[in-house]
């Protein structure tokens, strides 16, 4: 367990998501509390007598996360409810109590992965691993960020029923659009076409880990894909994108093995995909601001495209329903092989290396900061 907290107290620093090892106490119950404190204060203990929880993180997001954190609760101090994909269907909403007490503490974590500790921080539980407890703690830092903006920049705009922001509102939104801007991607270690299974497992990883490293993913968001022949080679539901060694699926076309079933959610949208498009290359992230231009405009309805920066905008839903994104995503693939699920994050295929789909994504996610400061610039109230 001590090697968990260790693994998740580098993760929350080399994900940018706290300033330093002082700013997160994380606890992890096997026949004692381990921690990466010298001592389990009371209250913390507490919560454990509280809750069926094996794992407890605390935390003070870094600084400018914490200003987002800090203007949502302002404006919502007792529930925050964001509007994107990935929080309606893993956090739902973010409860905020007053103080770091067990007991509100508990009635909150009761009914919810995570909840915020006003002046104070993030709390965020698991009832298995820290994974989980730091995976909802990096959703709701996300969450937060593209609900900040979402609803800025669509009520700057007249979308929705909100009213309009304030002045100093949006030269915040400015200054933290400045703090969090994307920057070009690095080239991958591993470049060219893979071959050999043991090549593509390689370039897969070297993928993956270029993708979190550049914040165009978080916690296990995202996955990717790669196609050779007649067998696509795709990351597990639930993997990490930084630690796919021994988390990617061989799924032949034919349907010949079950390992489709521990694939990622989205396999029959990057089949369908490569059929359309002859592309060998998928990848999926969540980038904040393509995710937030995405939802620029309001809900987009079913079948409905729009365009942000010449990148398609379409709606679907994780999964192969009648509503799913397989019947959506394709075909705007198939036409500019990249596309963004509204309030969900960004595909890019291509015939290529890894490289030239990752290029792709971080483009799109550079022209997206762009666009969200131009509208944050021109409709300053």
């Amino acid at each position: 367990m001590q090697a968990q907290v260790e693994k998740y107290l580098a993760k929350l620093i080399r994900h940018r998501l706290v300033a330093c090892e002082d700013d997160a106490a994380l606890y992890g119950l096997d026949d004692v509390i381990f921690s990466n404190r010298k001592s389990v204060p009371a209250q913390a203990a507490r919560l454990f007598d509280l809750l069926n929880i094996n794992s407890l993180l605390a935390a003070r997001p870094e600084p400018v996360l914490w200003s987002v954190i800090t203007r949502l609760t302002e404006d919502s101090p007792q529930l925050i409810c964001p509007r994107d994909c990935e929080s309606l269907t893993f956090i739902h909403d973010i409860p905020v109590v007053p103080s770091f007490d067990p007991a509100l503490l508990a009635r909150a974590l009761n009914r919810r992965k995570g909840c915020i500790v006003r002046d104070t921080g993030i709390v965020t539980t698991g009832t298995v691993s820290l994974e989980q407890a730091f995976i909802s703690f990096s959703s709701i830092c996300f969450s937060a960020v593209v609900k900040l903006f979402t609803d800025t920049i669509n009520a700057l705009c007249g979308y929705g029923d909100d009213a309009p922001p304030d002045a100093q509102r949006v030269r915040d939104c400015l200054e933290i659009l400045d703090h969090l801007a994307p920057a070009p991607v690095a080239q991958l270690p591993f470049r060219g076409i893979p071959d050999s299974e043991d090549e593509i497992v390689r370039a897969m990883d070297a993928a993956g880990k270029a993708v979190v490293d550049a914040g165009l993913v978080d916690s296990f968001f995202g996955n990717i894909s790669f196609r050779k022949g007649d067998v696509i080679y795709i990351s597990q539901t639930g993997s990490s994108l930084d630690e796919l060694p021994g988390c990617i699926d061989r799924v032949p076309l034919d349907g010949s093995t079950t390992c489709g079933i521990t694939s990622s959610s989205e396999l029959m949208a990057h089949m369908k995909t490569y059929e359309l498009t002859g592309d060998n290359v998928i990848i999926h992230g969540h980038p904040r601001f393509s995710v937030i231009m995405s939802m620029f405009g309001g809900p987009l309805e079913f079948g409905e495209t729009r365009f942000v920066e010449g990148v398609p905008v379409v709606a679907g839903e994780v999964g192969a329903g009648s509503r799913g994104l397989l019947h959506t995503l394709p075909l705007a693939m198939q036409e500019h092989h990249c596309a963004i699920v509204s309030g969900h994050g960004t595909f890019a295929s291509c015939s290529g290396s890894f490289d030239e789909a990752l290029a792709r994504i971080s483009s799109i996610e550079i022209m997206c900061c762009h666009a969200c400061r131009s509208v944050l610039e021109q409709t300053k109230p």
